[in-house]
C-alpha cells in the first residue's frame, strides 16, 4: 500500500498524513499547552488514538458538479462527481476513489454507486442551480458489531431502490440501506424524510469500558442521524476518563448536558443516585429511552430541550442542587452564551468540560474561572492525521 492516501495534499480531510503519529500527538499537546497557558502551566497528555487507519464509523460524501478551472459555456451541463471537498476550496468538489479514515470498503462502494448513478442517468444536485437528485451517501459502521448502514439522501422525485440496493449489496455488506429526502438548499447529510430499502431501521453498535477488572459493555442502536462519537476505539477511552472523574465525585445527581443518546449517561450510570440528560435533538432523546431500557439503566432522565433553555428553568426555579455535577459536551460552537452565564451562575459543585473545538474552550474558559478552579486538562485524539482533537477540562467551584 503506498505511504501516503491517492488524493493526500489535494482533499481537505487528513492534513497531518504525512506526519508520524508520535509526532502528531507531540504536535497536538504542544499547540493545547500554548492555547491554554494563560491559565495551565502543566503539560497537557495527549491519549492516542487505538485505531489511526479507518477509524471513522460515520462519514458522507457528498454529490456535487465537476469544477473547471476554466469556466463553461452558459448551460453546459456540468459532470456530476462523489467524494469530498477539495483542500480550502468549498466549491471544488472532489471524486474520492479511497479514504483510509473512513469504514473500509469505501473505494468499492462509491465506484458501484458512481456506475449505479451513471447508468440510470442521474445527476447530482446543483447548489448553485438548485437542480438536480442525488446529494449524500451517508456511510455508519458499527465498530464492535461490524454492522453497517448506506443511506443515500436525495432531492423529491421517483427513484429505483431496489436497483441501488443490488448495487450497493454486491460490493458492501451492509445490513441496512434506505434512502432519505432532503428538500432544503443547504450541502448537508439531512433528511426530512427516511425510506428503508433493505434491512431494519437501525443498526446495533456496542462499547465496551473497562473499570478495574470490571468489562461494562452498553448497547447503542444507532439510527441515520444518532449523534454517536465518530471514532468508537477512541471513544471508549474518553469515556474512561469521564467515569473517573465522576467516580472520585459520586455525585448524588449528575447533569448530562448534550446528551445525544445517552453515552455519557450510561457510561456513569452507576456511579450517580441520578442522571438528568438534555439534548435538543428528539431523535436522539428517543435512541436513549430505548438504549436505557435495552442497557438495563432506570436512573437516567431525558428531555428535549436546549441547554440554554434548560439551564434559565433552573435558576428561575431555583430546583438545581448546589451540590451536583455537570458535564458539558457541545457542539464545536461551543456553549450558548446564555447557557455559560446561567452555568455559572448556577454554580453546581463540579463541572467536566469536554470540548471538540479547544479554542472555543479557551475563548469561554475566563467566564468559567470566575467561579471556579481548573484542575484537570488533558485530551483524547479521536481524530487521527487531522489538526483536531477532544479536550477534557475539569473543574472544582472555588470556595
Amino acid at each position: 500500500m503506498p505511504e501516503h492516501c491517492m488524493h493526500f495534499g489535494d482533499c481537505g480531510g487528513c492534513k497531518m498524513q504525512d506526519v508520524p503519529y508520535a509526532e502528531q500527538l507531540a504536535h497536538k499537546a504542544t499547540l493545547l499547552s500554548a492555547l491554554f497557558d494563560a491559565h495551565w502551566s502543566r503539560p497537557i497528555p495527549v491519549e492516542a488514538s487505538p485505531a489511526i487507519w479507518h477509524y471513522r464509523n460515520k462519514v458522507d460524501f457528498s454529490f456535487g458538479r465537476k469544477f473547471y478551472p476554466e469556466p463553461p459555456a452558459k448551460g453546459f451541463d456540468r459532470e456530476s462527481v462523489l467524494g469530498f471537498k477539495t483542500k480550502n476550496r468549498w466549491y471544488h468538489p472532489l471524486d474520492i476513489e479511497e479514504c483510509r479514515i473512513a469504514p473500509q470498503g469505501m473505494g468499492a462502494l462509491l465506484n458501484a454507486v458512481r456506475q449505479w448513478m451513471l447508468e440510470r442517468n442521474l445527476q447530482a444536485y446543483d447548489t448553485r442551480t438548485k437542480k438536480g437528485f442525488l446529494r449524500v451517501l451517508l456511510v455508519r459502521e458499527a465498530k464492535r458489531t461490524s454492522e453497517r448502514m448506506v443511506v443515500l439522501i436525495t432531492s423529491d422525485g421517483a427513484f429505483d431502490g431496489a436497483s441501488f440496493v443490488e448495487a450497493v449489496r454486491a460490493v458492501y455488506p451492509a445490513k441496512s440501506i434506505q434512502r432519505g429526502i432532503f428538500r432544503g438548499f443547504a450541502d448537508i447529510a439531512a433528511a426530512e424524510e427516511i425510506e428503508v430499502l433493505h434491512g431494519p431501521e437501525t443498526i446495533d453498535e456496542c462499547l465496551c469500558l473497562r473499570d478495574d477488572e470490571i468489562l461494562r459493555q452498553l448497547h447503542f442502536r444507532i439510527s441515520p442521524f444518532s449523534f454517536f462519537q465518530t471514532n468508537t476505539f477512541g471513544t471508549e477511552r474518553l469515556y474512561g476518563l469521564i467515569r473517573q472523574w465522576v467516580k472520585a465525585i459520586r455525585p448524588s445527581v449528575l447533569y448530562d448536558l448534550y446528551g445525544g443518546m445517552g453515552g455519557i449517561a450510561f457510561t456513569c450510570s452507576d456511579l450517580a443516585e441520578q442522571i438528568i440528560s438534555v439534548e435538543t435533538v428528539g431523535v436522539a432523546t428517543q435512541d436513549g429511552i430505548y438504549n436505557a431500557e435495552r442497557n438495563g439503566v432506570s436512573n437516567v432522565r431525558f428531555l428535549t430541550d436546549t441547554v440554554e433553555h434548560y439551564l434559565k428553568d433552573a435558576v428561575e426555579s431555583g430546583d438545581f442542587p448546589s451540590e451536583s455535577a455537570v458535564v458539558i459536551d457541545p457542539p464545536r460552537p461551543g456553549l450558548h452564551p446564555k447557557a455559560l452565564r446561567r452555568l455559572v451562575e448556577l454554580r453546581p459543585a463540579n463541572l467536566l468540560y469536554i470540548s471538540c473545538k479547544p479554542q472555543v474552550l479557551a475563548q469561554e474558559l475566563p467566564a468559567l474561572l470566575e467561579a471556579y478552579v481548573l484542575d484537570d486538562l488533558r485530551a483524547v485524539d479521536l481524530f487521527p492525521h487531522t489538526e483536531h482533537v477532544e479536550v477534557l477540562a475539569a473543574f472544582r467551584r472555588k470556595d
